[in-house]
């Protein structure tokens, strides 16, 4: 009876991600906000931004788990907004630079996509060799911390983030925590090395250990450590998922394809990452983000949908959703290249609104460039999908 019931859920769960822009839609109309047995969700654009903008109500829930990825201690991205939270940003922020992306990030993405598609002569699996690949080169050339092995390297960081971001399963947080032990004796081995042998190379890893070198508090090499450890988790798994997903996206849109392929031509960046933004709008990469209510909470107060959220209860902002709200998104079942930013919420909103999003916004484009550039660029097969991410994206191309 027991296995019955399991299985109703499991296909109950499967139904409802594969109709949630249909259950979102009616719940935006009928109840934008729902709350059930501890739980609630939120829908409607204004809503889930008020949601995200309330960190000292709806609160971060990652802390327990990423204690036990680093070992022990916690990554900015499940701190509340205190002052070891501001102290590691800030650090991070001096370490990882917006300066880097024109200096750094762009010639190394551009270059080294348009090698591996040169290289594949005419035929590969992008997920397999490309979106994987380039952002786990990335982190080894820009973080200085290539990893043990490229492919482990990328499964240790995919199963480490399917753990942090997505609802409990005792199977992956076995393999994610053995995988996060392996992370940190690689990144532990990889930081002694650098302090005894020194390396003249301007990347993250010097930096932080300059900072530490001047006695920059929140520098230890523990702290410098899971630092790393969380920039990592965030890096390869959503670079490849949204480079593959917007590849995807094209090729079920041959008009799109089109025109996105003159624009990579042309090298018109700027449109290039509107593409991105508007495939990942009606593509997205997860349907919410989480939060914990530390208070009693009356969200969109004031107006006819006001509901009151307990404490206590888990609350999916549902950016998906809000993405699709056309109260505030205008024709939003239709792809468009001129959207204000504050259409889209790929990288959330607020206290932890992405730290790597101007990264991301360079690399996603400039890995999807690479294909696009590509004569008679077809695909061969259906994009392959093991959830939560894609694994496989077979494309032919002249050559």
């Amino acid at each position: 009876m027991a296995k019955e019931t399991k299985s109703l859920q499991e296909k109950l769960t499967q139904w409802a991600l594969v109709h949630l822009d249909s259950i979102f839609a009616i719940l935006r109309v009928v109840k934008p906000t729902v709350v059930f047995k501890g739980n609630a969700v939120v829908t409607r654009f204004e809503d889930v931004v008020e949601v995200l903008n309330r960190d000292w109500v709806f609160r971060v829930p990652y802390a327990e788990k990423m204690h036990k990825v680093t070992d022990g201690s916690n990554f900015f991205l499940g701190m509340e907004n205190t002052d070891q939270y501001t102290r590691d940003v800030s650090n991070m922020r001096i370490a990882a630079r917006r300066e880097d992306i024109t200096d750094i990030i762009k010639p190394f993405v551009d270059q080294a996509s348009a090698a591996i598609v040169q290289s594949a002569g005419g035929r590969m699996d992008v997920v397999l060799q490309l979106t994987r690949v380039i952002p786990t080169r990335l982190i080894g050339e820009y973080f200085g911390t290539p990893g043990w092995n490229e492919n482990e390297f990328a499964d240790a960081a995919t199963i480490m983030f399917q753990y942090l971001f997505y609802p409990d399963d005792p199977a992956v947080e076995e393999k994610a925590l053995r995988a996060a032990e392996q992370t940190r004796n690689y990144l532990d081995q990889a930081i002694a090395a650098r302090k005894v042998t020194p390396v003249d190379k301007d990347d993250v890893l010097n930096r932080c250990l300059k900072l530490q070198e001047a006695g920059m508090p929140g520098m230890t090499d523990v702290d410098i450590r899971n630092n790393l450890i969380g920039l990592i988790i965030g890096a390869i798994p959503t670079t490849s998922k949204c480079a593959a997903v917007t590849l995807n996206h094209l090729f079920n849109n041959p008009e799109l394809m089109v025109v996105a392929q003159q624009a990579a031509r042309a090298d018109e960046d700027d449109k290039l990452i509107q593409f991105v933004q508007e495939s990942l709008r009606l593509n997205p990469f997860a349907a919410g983000i989480q939060r914990i209510c530390a208070e009693d909470y009356v969200i969109a107060k004031g107006t006819l949908r006001s509901t009151k959220i307990p404490k206590g209860a888990r609350v999916l902002a549902a950016t998906q959703s809000a993405m699709m709200d056309g109260r505030k998104i205008k024709k939003p079942r239709e792809f468009q290249l001129d959207r204000p930013a504050y259409n889209y919420m790929h990288f959330g909103f607020g206290l932890h609104t992405c730290f790597g999003q101007y990264i991301n916004l360079t690399q996603i484009p400039g890995i999807v460039k690479a294909v696009l550039k590509q004569p008679n660029l077809r695909r061969v097969a259906d994009m392959k999908v093991e959830e939560p991410f894609p694994v496989s994206l077979e494309i032919e191309y002249d050559h």
